[in-house]
Order: structure tokens, then sequence, then C-alpha cells
């Protein structure tokens, strides 16, 4: 004989049944459920802020730039593309006709440092961009390494032949000096000039971007004063970070220097210099790509904060 059906009443008033029933939810839906960090694409990644952790590497590695592009701008022109402090005093001498055998030395720095200028105000708009963001990083260092390029080739190609030169010696002749004086008073010296301290301008904003102040890439002269009166000058390599990377920044400096000097003295001459510290931004520029994120903030955290704020506002009205 068939057993009775129980009747909805019935069902509803069983424990075990109403139970049942309670516990058997319902798939959630699709938009319900965050899509896992990996689903998502290398595109959109882009748009997160990079990790800070081990940021300050690809920022020593600029200094490394800086010596290989400073020591071929001196060679070059007798001026420098990033160190504006010596350009400054060049220019300054400029007023008093100094020094007499290099007339146009004055215009060379005055180059150099508006170039220098126009790249600090351009690349400073990234503030507005998310200046930390992978992709505006990437961005501004595809950008830096191009104007380098772009010098690099007009050197190889011996279009300007004060930066295209080889073999270098530390001793010259009455005709070398003829020669290299004219090559540096070539109108066409000042355009690899100018694209290389205009990138520079660039590099000295990532640094500031980043928050690694102790290390401006391109200057050695306050550097050295923060090293020197840093109270903990001595502590143990673990416990003054900061003081290590002053410490890096000026071996890297250096080293980019003679690295540079060596090139130019070899048949490669400078434009290999100049290629490879294009080739180092070049580097750093995919190194942000594939960076590590930002960690989210929790938002426990959040609402601890939001709560902090309205209770501080409430003082204030109280007040």
């Amino acid at each position: 004989m068939r057993p009775p059906e129980p009747s909805p009443s019935s069902s509803a008033s069983d424990p075990d049944t109403a139970n049942n029933t309670t516990t058997q939810h319902s798939p959630p839906a699709a938009h319900d459920v965050p899509p896992p960090q990996a689903r998502r694409s290398w595109l959109s990644r882009l748009r997160d802020d990079i990790s800070l952790q081990y940021a300050d590497i690809p920022v020593l590695a600029c200094c490394t730039v800086s010596g290989l592009c400073d020591s071929v701008a001196f060679n070059a022109t007798g001026t420098f593309a990033s160190m504006q402090t010596g350009n400054t005093i060049f220019l300054a001498l400029g007023a008093s006709g100094l020094p007499a055998n290099n007339p146009l030395l004055w215009l060379r720095a005055l180059v150099s440092i508006t170039a220098f200028w126009a790249g600090c105000l351009a690349f400073s708009k990234s503030r507005h961009l998310h200046p930390q963001r992978k992709a505006t990083l990437s961005i501004s260092f595809f950008i830096q390494a191009a104007f380098i390029f772009a010098a690099a080739g007009l050197a190889q190609t011996r279009t300007v032949p004060a930066f295209g030169r080889v073999l270098l010696s530390s001793t010259l002749d009455e005709h070398e000096l003829l020669a290299r004086e004219q090559d540096e008073n070539n109108p066409l010296a000042l355009l690899p000039l100018a694209l290389l301290a205009f990138q520079f301008g660039g590099q000295i904003i990532v640094s500031r971007i980043l928050g690694f102040n102790e290390v401006p890439t391109n200057v050695l002269t306050s550097l050295y004063c923060d090293l020197l009166s840093d109270p903990l000058l001595l502590a143990g390599l673990g416990k003054n970070p900061k003081r290590n990377r002053r410490v890096a920044a000026i071996i890297l400096l250096v080293a980019g220097g003679v690295t540079g000097g060596w090139l130019q003295r070899s048949s490669a001459g400078m434009s290999s210099a100049l290629w490879l510290a294009g080739g180092i931004k070049f580097v750093i520029a995919l190194a942000w790509i594939g960076w590590r994120s930002k960690a989210p903030v929790p938002l426990a955290t959040v609402l601890v904060v939001v709560e902090k704020e309205k209770r501080d506002v409430d003082k204030v009205g109280v007040v």
C-alpha cells in the first residue's frame, strides 16, 4: 500500500525537514563571485600601482645611466647632461666671457639646463595619471630610453661628429685639439645634448615619485652631505637602508662613468656608451610591466580609518 504524502504543513513543522531545506542554497550568481587574481589580463594589471619593495633597484640603476651619459656629454661638449650644477657655473662664467678658449660653453650649458627643465616639467605631469601605476612608469622609461637611443643613433652615424668619436686618447696634439674645438662648437652638438638632458628630467622625477629622495640619481653633492652627516652612518647593514642606497648610488654612478670612459677609448666609441645607457632604461621599462602589484588595503583597515575620521569630525562639532 502506498504511504500517504506529507502535507505542506507537516513538512514545515518537521525540524529535520526544515533544516535540510534551509541548508540547500542555490549556487551564487556569477556577478557575486569575485574573479580570481589569476584571471586578470596583463593589460588590467598594468593599471595597478607597483609594490615599492625592491623598487629602489631600478632607481639605483639610473645612477649608472647618469655616469655613462655624462662621461660622453662632457667629452663631447664640455658640459653635462644630468648634473646641472656644473652647467649653471658654466653659464655664469659665460657672462664674463670665460673660459677664454671656449667662448660657446655657456650656450651648450644653457641648452642642457633648458632641456632638463623641460623634461622635469613634462614628466611631472604624470602625477595626474597615477604616477606609481605600472603603465605610467613603463611608458616614462620607454620614452627616456627612446631619447637616449636617438642620441646614440646620431653618434653612431657620425651625424654629430662631437658625439661620434672613437679611440679617445688621454693626450691630444694641436691638430686634434683644433678638430675637437670645431666639433664642440658645431650647432649639431646641441641636439644629442638636449635629448639626453630632457630624459634626465624624467629620471629624477621618477625617484621623487617613488619616494627615494635620498637617491637623486644625477647629483652627488647633497648625497655626500646626507651620507656623512647620517647619525647611523656606521649602523649594521640591515638597519639603515637610506645609507645603503646612498653608498650604492655613489658606486654605481662612478662605475657608469668609468665604464663610459673605457668604452670611449675603445673602437666602440662614444655611441656604445649611449647604446648601453639606453638599453638599461629599456630593461627597466620592461621590468615595470611585470613588477609586483601593490597589495590592496584590507576593507577592515579602510573602515577603521573612516570610523576614526568620523569620530574626529564629531569631536570638532561638539567643541
